[in-house]
């Protein structure tokens, strides 16, 4: 059997008619299916939220308290409204009762006297906290009386008088034979006030004349003695605040001439200029004498026993006040500003210095006068000028030297021939010339020029416990205002200690003030002072006056930045992730 051609035919042709077209490898795109993660199951869920919530379990319970505790600045709670009632002035209303013991063996009735004399006082006092308070002096058979009066009630006398000062006695004396007027007189070592009256008054002392006579004399007496402190005190607590008061003028004009008699007076004292060349208080002082010559001699002096016998006494007085040392020294071929040229004076035949060169006249350059120890330093000079310079006087300076405020004083000798040595007799006038110098620094009041080295140390205690009573409650203001000035500052207990015990020993000054116990209250102020300035100068205190914020934010971000955003990005995830599972659940 075989196959018929034509039968093919047409399944050939079919066949080429189909054409195929070459296909581009690089045009082929392959698609392939994504494989997915396998679906996390709910143990898995569960462990990373648990490791999630660990991290932020150990941030929040442990971390956190951990640098609350370790960062945290400790401040003590500080009474500020007891500090800033001290510095204002509303803590204490500061009182100075100068007790006057008056003894009178001659007038018959004193005591109308003495109340005429207290009237005029308190009619003259402007300034209510100073005040003079004048008591009778009681006798011997007075005194034994009335101790056993005292007996016989089993009393005692009462603890504020026992602790009251008695500022000074006044003696009420007759004076000489045929004088018409009234006169007083200072003793140079106690605290006495002789008042001489007329014995005139003797005579008549019933009459109202007479009696308003000497009273007027003895109140314009004490007015003028204690004039200078009263001033002093005024200013003192009058710029301060510390007290409220009717403040005086701080300038006056006297009519007296003299500490003996005439008619008495306020203190011709210009307060403002005193003030300016007082130093300023501190616990101790540093006194350092020196001899600057011009030539080679003196060799040396006979400073020691000087000192001893002339400048000691006065030293042992003030060191109630404060604690005062000594050294010397020699300086040889010094000479003086060369900005100062004396000029020869043909009618006083010496070479003379003016005003002008005096605050000139220390060679800072030159002269070893530094000091670096503890202490306020106060400088005293003995200067010997050259052989072709003497002799060199200070016309204005009846002592021939000069006071420089703050800072100390200068006397210039000119030896009649240039000894070897400086004996005890040559320095002697020299060392009264300083102790003088020293009593102006401090503040000691010089007016009546007569009035004794011990009224002058009772006002000068009195006027440091005023001073330090402004300065203890100025520096507890100051230190209250910074502690609300800056809340981030640290405040350790020792400052919290150091203000407790200032705050106690303000009290006790002012309370020992009222009842006249001076000394008591220097005491007390010198320690409220100390303490108030060691509270406000604090170390710890002081160095974080200067750390600012700034400062923690470039410590803290570099921390917290790496820490801080792993864990608050792994919330964030995982709170979306929490979202989508809740839409897809359709909850």
């Amino acid at each position: 059997m075989s196959l018929n051609p034509t039968e093919k035919e047409p399944l050939l042709q079919d066949e080429s008619t189909h054409d195929v077209e070459p296909v581009d490898p690089a045009k082929v795109i392959v698609t392939t299916a994504q494989k997915q993660p396998p679906p996390e199951d709910l143990p898995s869920i569960k462990r990373r939220i648990n490791v999630l919530l660990s991290f932020w379990v150990v941030v929040i319970f442990l971390g956190i308290p951990l640098w609350w505790v370790t960062t945290s600045i400790y401040r003590a709670p500080l009474p500020i409204t007891e500090m800033q009632n001290w510095a204002e002035g509303r803590a204490c209303r500061v009182e100075f009762p100068l007790l006057v013991e008056v003894e009178s063996l001659t007038l018959p009735e004193p005591e109308s006297l003495l109340k005429s004399v207290q009237h005029a006082l308190d009619d003259a006092n402007d300034f209510s906290a100073h005040h003079i308070r004048l008591r009778l002096a009681k006798t011997n058979n007075g005194k034994e009386k009335d101790e056993k009066e005292k007996s016989k009630k089993g009393t005692n006398k009462s603890t504020e008088d026992s602790r009251e000062e008695v500022a000074a006695t006044l003696r009420l004396i007759p004076g000489e034979k045929g004088s018409t007027k009234h006169s007083y007189a200072l003793h140079p070592w106690s605290r006495t006030i002789d008042i001489l009256y007329s014995p005139t008054h003797k005579l008549n002392p019933s009459s109202a004349a007479s009696v308003a006579n000497l009273s007027s004399f003895i109140a314009l007496t004490l007015q003028e003695i204690f004039s200078e402190e009263q001033q002093m005190i005024t200013h003192l607590l009058g710029t301060s605040g510390v007290s409220p008061s009717t403040t005086t003028p701080l300038t006056t004009t006297s009519t007296a001439t003299n500490g003996s008699g005439g008619p008495p007076g306020k203190a011709p004292v210009d307060i403002t200029r005193k003030i300016s060349r007082i130093v300023r208080y501190v616990p101790k002082y540093h006194i350092t004498i020196s001899l600057f010559t011009a030539t080679g001699v003196p060799r040396s002096w006979d400073i020691v026993s000087s000192l001893e016998s002339h400048f000691q006494p006065l030293l042992a007085a003030l060191s109630p006040l404060s604690t005062f040392t000594i050294d010397t020294q020699i300086q040889y071929y010094a000479s003086f500003s060369p900005s100062v040229q004396p000029v020869w004076n043909e009618d006083l035949k010496a070479f003379t210095l003016a005003k002008e060169d005096l605050s000139s006249f220390i060679n800072s350059a030159e002269w070893p006068l530094t000091f670096l120890g503890e202490g306020t330093a106060i400088n005293f000079i003995v200067y010997i000028p050259s052989p072709s310079q003497s002799p060199l006087l200070i016309p204005s300076s009846p002592t021939n030297s000069f006071l420089i405020p703050q800072w100390g004083g200068v006397a210039i000798f000119n030896p009649p021939t240039q000894p070897p040595v400086l004996d005890q007799k040559t320095l002697k006038p020299l060392m009264h010339t300083f102790s003088t110098q020293l009593l102006s620094l401090l503040g000691a009041p010089s007016y009546p020029p007569s009035l004794p080295l011990s009224l002058r140390l009772d006002s000068l205690t009195r006027q440091r416990s005023a001073e330090l009573l402004v300065s203890a409650s100025s520096t507890l203001g100051s230190l209250a205002r910074l502690t609300k000035a800056l809340p981030s500052i640290a405040i350790p207990a020792t400052v919290l200690s150091s203000v407790q015990t200032t705050l106690q020993n303000l009290q006790t000054t002012c309370d020992e003030l009222k009842v006249g116990n001076f000394n008591a209250a220097l005491r007390a102020g010198r320690i409220a002072s100390e303490e108030a300035e060691k509270a406000f100068f604090e170390r710890t205190m002081v160095s974080q006056v200067y750390f600012p914020e700034e400062h923690k934010v470039a410590v803290y971000l570099p921390l917290l930045g790496p820490v801080g955003v792993p864990l608050v990005m792994g919330a964030v995830r995982g709170w979306r992730e929490w979202r989508a599972r809740k839409k897809a659940l359709g909850v």
